[in-house]
């Protein structure tokens, strides 16, 4: 196998959302082979200091923050995703976008429509200089919720 690139990761959120998304990266490297990119877990970010440096260890992240500006700023994490609150999902998107990070947000996407046409006005502008974004839809076909849907239905 040729060398596989690695690409830095910078998590903001360390709940159930957050520990999903970095086993995904984790597996990443087995599931697909050869991998598109080798994920290299950098930082992670959420509001309790004490929990999210238990997270970082947890986890296998090489550091834990309170400030998602510092996963913006990291030099070498070259993809943000996002994975917190609904409320935190534009602002640090937008200036993930603008820094030229590849971008994962959870849904739902934003609080509002205004807030929604602004993520994606970034996601156009970053998408011209080649950074890649997407809201991420990982349950949507789940057993579960496959089975919520048809009973609606």
């Amino acid at each position: 196998m040729e060398e596989v690139k690695k690409i830095g990761v910078g998590m903001l959120g360390y709940a159930f959302m957050g520990k999903a998304h970095t086993n995904a990266f984790k597996k990443l490297p087995y599931i697909y082979y050869p991998p598109p990119a080798i994920p290299v877990l950098k930082g992670i970010c959420g509001r309790s200091e004490e929990a999210v440096e238990e997270s970082a260890k947890r986890f296998g992240y090489e550091y834990g923050t309170t400030d998602w500006r510092k996963l913006i700023e990291d030099p070498e994490i070259e993809l943000f995703d996002n994975n917190g609150p609904n409320n935190v999902h534009a602002e640090p998107c937008i200036a993930a976008l603008e820094a030229g990070k590849h971008t994962i947000v959870e849904k739902p996407l934003a609080l509002n429509l205004d807030e929604a046409r602004q993520m994606a006005e970034a996601a156009k502008k970053a998408k011209a200089n080649g950074v890649k974004s997407m809201v991420s839809f990982s349950n949507r076909f789940s057993p579960a919720v496959l089975l919520a849907k048809r009973l609606i239905e």
